[in-house]
């Protein structure tokens, strides 16, 4: 027999860890080939179509595009995916999240609706939490050379942003890069832009941004010019990266945080007069041939695009992140965090949808003891995002008198203090003989 003793054995409890999917980092991206004349039947696209006709696919890294036959601009000529410019917004967007990161791909002909972005989400199972999308479809339109031009594509992708967030509960916000360079018409598409008549995209479109220009560099003029529709190559891979990497309250505005030279080395607009001269526009209006008061003008007109600071030289920064609203969700990142709750709050309160709710026998009333669990819920999220820094506070307030025995529903209220921008800094300076 053996000796007495204490005998120990440890013993693996599967406790694991815990790892937060961080949905709002997942992206989506819309390529859309409307224009892109026998797409499937020729080229790049027809050496693809094993691996990207019909299909969204998620890449993880530059090189999983590559492999999906998604490759770099070559010569223009047709031998690669939209003339390299799906690789070259799929590499900035890898760049900015240092070689990973999670990115849903799709070509698909947009002609008549922006369904593939309803599909893209379904295939992520919900999980989108902002998408891109680039087309040759005009920005602008107008009925003749002598009207205003009005943005149709704004309000047709803002009624997907609804379908997302009111249907699917899966709210997203989407960026705009659309054909800039030419205006649709009921004569005869435009080839030259009037800043004059630039209109508005603060269109009470929440969900939508709209991006403007793109990276001054040869491969793009060529990438641009090799287009029938002259579309600007733009910067929604840059963006979406920025979204991904960045907190959900942070403006992709933020001079400190992200310096866009990396991907852009210096800026033009890719619009102004679309004939061409080899492979460059006639005018593509390069940022330091604008005014201030261009500049200006286009920032409160609501579009994002890229700019410089004097005094920061050899930097390239976005404009801001504004959306196409100008009431309380005016920006991305007021969009963002609005879009979180909403998806972390109802996570939390799926499992209770059908379950039992006690009463106050003596009013027919919610318990108190009820309408605790639900704050406590509901407050346990909130309190998470504000240690996050994406919130300056909440609220929660479940109404008292709820007669859920008549309704057989339950009212939940919450409201968000945002995380403020500074947007603009005023210093007043001057000169004194004393202190």
């Amino acid at each position: 027999m053996a000796l007495g003793n204490v005998f120990m054995n440890d013993t693996d409890g599967n406790i694991g860890q815990d790892v937060v999917n961080l949905s709002e980092k997942i992206c989506g991206l819309v390529f859309d080939i409307s224009q892109q004349e026998a797409f499937w039947e020729s080229g790049a696209g027809m050496d693809a179509v094993a691996t990207l006709q019909n299909k969204i696919i998620e890449v993880n890294t530059l090189d999983d595009a590559v492999e999906a036959g998604i490759v770099p601009f070559t010569s223009g000529t047709g031998s690669d995916v939209v003339l390299g410019i799906a690789h070259y917004h799929i590499k900035h967007f890898f760049q900015l999240l240092g070689g990973r990161g999670r990115l849903f791909v799709a070509f698909a002909d947009c002609t008549s609706d922006w369904n593939i972005i309803l599909d893209m989400q379904k295939t992520a199972h919900g999980l989108i939490s902002q998408f891109g999308v680039w087309t040759e479809q005009n920005l602008w339109q107008t009925p003749d050379a002598g009207s205003s031009y009005t943005t149709q594509l704004v309000g047709d992708l803002q009624s997907v942003g609804e379908n997302l967030a009111n249907n699917y509960h899966a709210p997203a916000s989407i960026l705009l890069c659309a054909n800039s360079a030419k205006i649709k018409s009921m004569e005869e598409e435009l080839t030259t832009v009037d800043w004059e008549k630039i209109p508005t995209c603060q269109i009470d479109a929440r969900y939508v941004s709209v991006l403007l220009s793109q990276g001054l560099e040869a491969e793009v003029a060529k990438m641009q010019t090799s287009l029938t529709s002259m579309t600007p190559v733009g910067t929604v891979g840059a963006a979406l990266g920025c979204l991904s990497k960045g907190n959900v309250a942070t403006s992709i505005g933020w001079v400190d945080a992200y310096d866009m030279v990396s991907c852009f080395p210096d800026i033009e607009f890719g619009f102004g007069d679309a004939t061409t001269s080899g492979s460059t526009l006639n005018n593509s209006n390069r940022y330091n041939s604008l005014s201030p008061s261009q500049l200006d003008t286009l920032e409160e007109l609501g579009y994002i695009f890229l700019m410089k600071y004097a005094g920061l030289e050899g930097h390239v920064y976005f404009s801001g992140d504004t959306s196409c609203s100008d009431g309380d969700y005016r920006t991305i990142a007021r969009n963002r965090v609005i879009n979180k709750s909403r998806r972390l709050v109802r996570e939390v309160l799926l499992p209770y949808v059908n379950s039992p709710l006690k009463v106050d026998p003596s009013t027919g009333y919610l318990s108190s003891a009820q309408s605790t669990i639900f704050n406590n819920l509901v407050t346990d999220v909130l309190q998470a995002m504000k240690d996050a820094e994406e919130i300056s506070g909440f609220s929660v307030k479940i109404p008292e008198k709820q007669s859920v025995l008549k309704n057989d529903a339950l009212k939940i209220n919450y409201s968000l203090i945002p995380i403020g921008t500074a947007k603009s800094i005023f210093v007043t300076e001057g000169l004194a003989v004393k202190q």
